[in-house]
């Protein structure tokens, strides 16, 4: 697969999250690969967002996406720009989500870095306002 190739796919799987706020878990999961490291930068610091746990396996992938779906509402989920150096993808925008238990809504700035291989992604790391995610799901 190409850069391009790559790019066009995960645009849709942004897309898509945000159109259907957060109900497209199975895009994601046809774009990731089996033995994906997926890094949160919260990384389970606080357990008031355990779900956020390093990631080595696409069955673990499902666990995080579990996770936050019942913990969190999407309110939108905006990507600005894109960032391609070959099989690497950063994309930057922002996300909100309202915590189903506390009512509380955080709003953030949003990077993801994702490195693709044969078209899978087989690194995504994701960093946002952890201290904000935190206070968030505490209150």
């Amino acid at each position: 697969m190409t850069s391009d190739d790559n790019l066009n796919a995960l645009k849709r799987c942004y897309e898509l999250w945000n159109e259907t706020k957060g109900e497209s878990v199975d895009a994601w999961l046809n774009l990731f690969d089996e033995t994906v490291d997926f890094r949160s930068l919260a990384m389970a610091r606080d357990p008031s967002v355990d779900f956020t746990k390093p990631c080595c396996s696409k069955t673990e992938v499902i666990q995080y996406l579990s996770g936050l779906k019942a913990d969190w509402s999407m309110e939108h989920y905006t990507i600005d720009e894109y960032v391609v150096d070959g099989d690497r993808i950063c994309a930057y925008g922002s996300t909100a989500w309202t915590n189903r238990n506390t009512g509380t809504l955080l709003d953030t700035p949003k990077l993801d870095f994702v490195k693709f291989k044969d078209g899978k992604i087989v690194f995504f790391y994701e960093f946002y306002d952890t201290a904000g995610l935190i206070s968030a799901a505490r209150a």
